[in-house]
């Protein structure tokens, strides 16, 4: 047993003044001129900026592993990028 009242169950004397309360279904508006969704470079339909988006990338990657290269240089003390530290006495 429940304490709500069934929704569906409308008597039958409110029904045509719910009807007339109603609000009408808004109307669209007229069709405005949409801008396209931005795509990234790299799915550009330009072969320009295919092309400098790729360049961009390998050039993010060689950066990267730069980064991780000199890490690994100071870390495991290889002398990649200067002089081996002589160990600390």
């Amino acid at each position: 047993m429940s304490a709500k009242k069934n929704r569906n169950s409308v008597p039958a004397a409110s029904a045509p003044q719910a009807a007339a309360t109603a609000r009408p279904a808004p109307v669209a508006a007229a069709a405005e001129p949409v801008a396209p969704a931005p795509v990234a470079w790299i799915d550009s339909p330009d072969p320009r900026k295919r092309q400098f988006a790729k360049i961009f990338q390998v050039a993010l990657w060689i950066y990267i592993a730069a980064l991780f290269l000199l890490a690994f240089d100071q870390w495991f003390n290889w002398g990649i990028f200067g002089p081996k530290v002589p160990p600390v006495p």
